[in-house]
Parts: structure tokens; C-alpha cells; sequence
């Protein structure tokens, strides 16, 4: 496969329902913009809510695979093979009438197409299922899959800093020129701060009898904190050579020092909270 990639909306996310029918026109426009990127041999990841007969059969026309994560009370055969036990199973799916001009549009493609099913329970107990075109289960193994899947919650926790830290969609101007301006600068930002913490290593602590006992997680570099000491960084661009370097420096210790603890295997359920609309006039620094 020649790369991996990963669909979703930046801001508020794309529900879509399992026959694709409650698109808005805005919503149709982008998922066939991101569908426009797609090349062959592309394995393209899905959340929930975005599988369709539609999307399979477009990905499979154009020679691309997927996996998606699947809604259990949205589809008869994902109800069935979670009634067999099995934790795999290759089903068939018939392309309805509606979406017959995939045919058309690729002539290779046939009308019923084999799928792979795979089942996996989480810490919760609660039971997922995912769907893929990779149905060969000696090249493509169950837990390869899996672990495929996993990768795009670095993309999750990706968008969550750029929404929530930044603050991407509290834009200074309402013209177009002023949302694109927010947007680069803030993922130019976002991709300096992650190409200067690459070689930063959490600076090691010293460890009692206490840490012996019960060790603690795992130090990882705080990346907030380091996007806000970039920013003063960036306030001083205007110095000389030596003097930026010096700044360099005082970043990597700073970053070094100022860490937090990985979150890894915790759960905490979450809290849905009224999204605050400020005015115009706020601006984030």
C-alpha cells in the first residue's frame, strides 16, 4: 500500500448516515472533496457514521481500500455476525439501485463485492465492529487491522490541540482572507512547535522508594506549554542569529523541565459542555 489516509473534518465533524441520505449540500461538497485525494493503493480510515454502501463501492472502484468503524444497529449483516460469536467473517454487500452509476463510471467494479468484518471488545467491555476491504486474512492479519485503526487517534489528538489549545475557530475577522490567514498561521504554528520538540527528551527525576513501589507513568513532553513558549520565540524573530539560538536553547530546557504524565489506558468518561460564543472583539493570543 502506497500510503495511509485519514478522513475527517477539522471543526465539527461529519455525521453521515449509513445510505449517505442526510447530507446537507456543504457536507456532500467535502466528503467528495476528500474522495477526490484518494489514489490507488490508499487505505483510508473511518469513524463511525461514515460507512455507506456508497463510500465502499466508490473506494473499491478506485482501487483504494478502507476500514470503518461500523454502527451495529444500522446494519443487518453487522446484527447477524455479531449473533454467530465469530470474531471475523467475510460477508458479500450488493450495491443498491441508487448508487448503479459507480458501475457505470468505473466498469471493473461488480455489483457484489466481499467485506471483512472483524469484532473486538475494549477495556469497557463494550464490543466494536469494524469493516474492511482487506479480506485476505493470511496477508492482512485480525490484529493488524486493529492496530491500524488505532493510528488515527494521534490525528484525534491532533485536531483536539489545534481546537482547543489554539483555539482555530475563534477567528480575528469574518472575510475569508482572515479565516485562511487564522488557519496556516496557527497549523504553521502547530508544525514548528512539533518539528523543534521532535529530539526533546522529559528530563529524568530522581526516584525514592516510593517510585520503586508504585512507578509512575510515563513523562512526556507538554505540548501546550511548549506551543506557549514558542510564541515568545516568535515575538523575537527579529534578533540576530546568536541571539535566536540562545532562545532555542532556553525553549529546549524549558520543555525538558515543564512536562506531564502519559494518560495512557486511562479512561475518563466525557463531559459535554455548551459550546461559549464569544464576540468578535475576543481574540486569542
Amino acid at each position: 500500500m502506497s500510503r495511509i489516509s485519514y478522513l475527517y473534518d477539522v471543526f465539527n465533524g461529519i455525521v453521515i448516515d449509513a445510505q449517505m441520505e442526510s447530507y446537507t449540500t456543504s457536507e456532500a461538497s467535502l466528503c467528495k472533496n476528500h474522495m477526490s485525494f484518494v489514489r490507488k493503493g490508499d487505505i483510508v480510515l473511518f469513524d463511525r457514521y461514515y460507512a455507506s454502501y456508497e463510500l465502499m463501492f466508490l473506494l473499491m472502484g478506485k482501487g483504494a481500500h478502507f476500514v470503518f468503524r461500523m454502527k451495529d444497529n444500522w446494519w443487518k449483516c453487522v446484527e447477524t455476525f455479531l449473533q454467530s460469536g465469530l470474531d471475523q467473517q467475510v460477508v458479500c454487500l450488493s450495491l443498491p439501485n441508487k448508487f448503479r452509476y459507480l458501475l457505470v463510471k468505473y466498469p471493473h467494479l461488480k455489483a457484489i463485492q466481499q467485506v471483512r468484518l472483524i469484532k473486538k471488545s475494549n477495556r469497557k467491555g463494550e464490543t466494536q465492529v469494524f469493516c474492511t476491504s482487506l479480506t485476505d486474512n493470511q496477508a492482512y492479519f485480525r490484529k493488524a487491522i486493529l492496530n491500524l485503526y488505532k493510528q488515527r487517534w494521534g490525528i484525534e489528538e491532533a485536531y483536539k490541540l489545534i481546537k482547543s489549545r489554539l483555539e482555530v475557530a475563534d477567528f480575528s475577522g469574518m472575510t475569508s482572507w482572515a479565516i485562511q490567514q487564522d488557519f496556516y498561521a496557527k497549523t504553521l504554528l502547530i508544525s514548528l512547535c512539533n518539528a523543534l520538540c521532535v529530539d526533546i527528551k522529559p528530563k529524568p527525576i530522581t526516584r525514592c522508594k516510593a517510585y520503586k513501589i508504585n512507578p509512575p507513568r510515563n513523562r512526556i513532553i507538554n505540548r501546550t506549554y511548549a506551543l506557549h513558549q514558542l510564541k515568545n520565540i516568535i515575538r523575537k524573530t527579529t534578533h540576530t542569529l546568536e541571539q535566536l539560538q540562545t532562545w532555542l536553547l532556553i525553549f529546549s530546557e524549558r520543555v525538558s523541565s515543564f512536562v506531564e504524565y502519559s494518560r495512557k489506558n486511562q479512561s475518563i468518561p466525557r463531559k459535554f459542555k455548551q459550546n461559549c460564543k464569544h464576540a468578535m472583539a475576543f481574540k486569542t493570543v
